[in-house]
């Protein structure tokens, strides 16, 4: 079944650092099948408190594919380096 790493920043960051993320983690996300299906700022909130800034969803084939990227060597530092200078929330979910 097909899995969603959704996120949403609440925090900008230094945009340096984030630019240099952005260079180098499409590569890790390939590497492991995933596929960005949403990446913008562009959204309109119709319920809750939500707060984002950004919003991105990554597509992988399922639940494990998906723990292995985000568990990865090549992704561990580009996610120490996004938690240093961003915050935002993230959740893994299973859909069809």
């Amino acid at each position: 079944m097909t899995a969603y790493y959704i996120t949403h920043r609440t925090s900008e960051g230094d945009p340096e650092v984030m630019a240099l993320y952005s260079s180098k983690v499409n590569a890790t996300i390939e590497k492991y099948g995933g596929t960005k299906i949403v990446r913008t700022g562009d959204f309109k909130i119709i319920e809750g408190d939500w707060d984002p800034d950004r919003m991105t969803i990554i597509a992988f084939h399922d639940m494990a594919s998906l723990e292995r990227w985000y568990d990865s060597p090549e992704y561990a530092d580009l996610k120490a380096m996004r938690h240093s200078v961003m915050t935002s929330n993230a959740i893994a979910v299973e859909g069809i």
